[in-house]
């Protein structure tokens, strides 16, 4: 019995709700437009941790629900990119710190480009350690013989062919060029110097070439990756730059990224088409609305309290 109390009081374990079911959904509903935790606290007359509690416990369910759902996915275009931020301090502001809690970060993410799933994700550095664990998750979830694209990050091809082998797929890269600084007349010094630092967004030129296999270099993109981190940018408050939102602690971080995917491939209605990326994929029947979230993450819980008391138990020899 004490190993059971033991258990179920560890801050892993789902709190006692305090929150209303309606509340909750309300709450996920305006952290998924990007609107910051200190004006949701506000706006729904609630404490930060409570706020906080909403998020841990959501994303963990959420991520729960797509480890165990998006596997055997048929994808024929696979796209993966990756995205910079930053937890805690900037990366360049951490001087001689030492952290692996702290600094930059990069978020890994694969998606189906044409059902728009994202169906693997990870926050971790830039590094090959990071890149083997995200490519073996992808590798894991598809089937058949995808045509996969990245750009020219030179650690793709081998964790490509580390993951997926020499056959059975086509990898191709996209570069593309976003040209020189943009020239209007009246352009003062200071102008073109704001202009040197960053060049217009516009794409001037785009090469695909093959890697492994014979993709076909006409529909080899890494747009839609593109776009979904675009996507993240602009609703999730965390990414956004030169805010005060940026995520404090690594953990929540992992949390909110997993929150906002859940919401992204089941809740969210993808305007091309014209219904949530899971049910274009076959994975769901309808869309998930925010109660379907809260009562979804209730469950989870619920069955997750039962497994360690049943382990508590298990373990005591009762």
């Amino acid at each position: 019995m004490v190993a059971y109390f033991q258990i179920v009081n560890h801050k892993n374990a789902m709190p006692k709700q305090r929150l209303s079911n309606e509340k909750r959904a309300l709450i996920l509903a305006a952290l998924c437009e990007g609107t910051p935790i200190n004006a949701v606290t506000r706006m729904f007359a609630t404490g930060k941790h409570a706020v906080l509690r909403v998020i841990e416990e959501s994303g963990e369910a959420l991520a729960h629900y797509m480890d165990e759902n998006f596997r055997d996915l048929p994808v024929a275009r696979l796209e993966m990119d990756e995205q910079w931020q930053y937890v805690g301090k900037h990366g360049q502001r951490m001087g001689k710190e030492k952290s692996t809690e702290r600094g930059d970060f990069w978020l890994w993410a694969a998606v189906d480009a044409d059902t728009k799933l994202v169906f693997s994700f990870r926050i971790g550095k830039r590094d090959m350690s990071t890149g083997k664990g995200f490519m073996a998750d992808v590798k894991a979830r598809v089937t058949g013989e995808p045509q996969i694209a990245t750009d020219n990050f030179n650690s793709y091809p081998a964790l490509v062919r580390g993951a997926f082998g020499h056959d059975g797929y086509s990898y191709g890269t996209e570069t593309k060029n976003f040209g020189e600084p943009r020239h209007w007349p009246g352009m003062t010094a200071m102008d073109w110097s704001r202009a040197q630092r960053k060049p217009v967004a516009k794409t001037a030129s785009c090469k695909r070439k093959a890697v492994v296999g014979a993709p076909h270099l006409g529909s080899l993109t890494t747009s839609h990756i593109e776009r979904v981190f675009l996507t993240v940018r602009q609703e999730h408050a965390r990414f956004t730059r030169k805010t005060l939102a940026y995520s404090k602690d690594l953990e929540m971080h992992k949390h909110s990224v997993s929150l906002h995917f859940g919401v992204y491939n089941l809740v969210r209605k993808h305007t091309t088409l014209g219904t949530t990326p899971a049910v274009a994929a076959g994975l769901e029947e309808k869309r998930w609305s925010w109660e379907d979230v809260v009562k979804y993450t209730d469950s989870y819980f619920k069955q997750k309290d039962e497994a360690q008391f049943l382990a508590a138990f298990a373990n005591a020899g009762l």
